[in-house]
């Protein structure tokens, strides 16, 4: 069985475990959420994250001969968001640290052999433009958001004596939308994805490739206002 084939139930779970925490939080909030606290619609926010890093495709696919992919993995996130009523402006960075397996086939021996090259860097910031109801009373206890922008993927590949592959910074479009859930007026919680999509074009692999890197987190924040 390949490795691609054994990360979904990882991928599934992890996502599963994502919902029911934010389940878990909804009832809370509820309760402690008055209608009379309600903020600023303008001001700063700072959020941070705790979630899964989950590549939605193989890395890098040479042919018959060749293919890479990463691993399912915990990741971390920082954004620093300013709203202007229904807009803002977001600031936010990824990290996480994904195992990096390839498979060759060599052709007197016709099945892959999976080699573990070890644990990558993987960085990732975005400025994106976002989107949010105003709401008032107990309707502005969860509020869904939207937003996209552009990015920058920076990977620092182990280095394998055998097998080396270049570290590389490629440009990524930012695709993110989550629910956002008050506690009180200056705590909240939010269920947040996001997907980095950029080109996948480095050596040793001769492919370009489109490449989904996806995260699913749970944050916490606090409003400025």
């Amino acid at each position: 069985m390949s490795n691609r084939t054994r990360g979904w139930p990882a991928r599934i779970g992890s996502a599963g475990i994502a919902t029911i925490m934010l389940a878990l939080v909804l009832p809370t909030a509820a309760l402690a959420q008055s209608e009379d606290e309600e903020r600023s619609p303008n001001g700063f926010e700072l959020t941070g994250y705790i979630g899964a890093y989950l590549p939605m495709a193989k890395l890098a696919d040479s042919g018959d001969s060749l293919a890479a992919e990463f691993s399912t993995k915990v990741a971390f996130g920082l954004e620093l968001d300013y709203w202007f009523g229904n807009f803002g402006i977001a600031l936010n960075g990824n990290y996480s640290n994904p195992n990096l397996t390839l498979q060759i086939i060599e052709d007197d021996v016709g099945f892959p052999t999976s080699l573990d090259l070890g644990a990558t860097d993987l960085w990732m910031a975005a400025a994106n433009v976002m989107w949010r109801p105003l709401l008032k009373g107990s309707a502005s206890i969860v509020r869904p958001y939207f937003g996209a922008g552009p990015g920058v993927v920076k990977v620092m590949y182990p280095k394998d004596r055998e097998f080396d592959v270049e570290d590389e910074t490629r440009f990524a479009i930012s695709l993110l939308g989550g629910a956002q859930v008050e506690i009180n007026s200056d705590w909240f919680v939010r269920l947040d994805v996001r997907d980095y999509i950029s080109k996948f074009d480095t050596e040793p692999f001769a492919e370009s490739k489109t490449q989904h890197d996806l995260f699913i987190s749970i944050g916490v924040g606090y409003a400025f206002h």
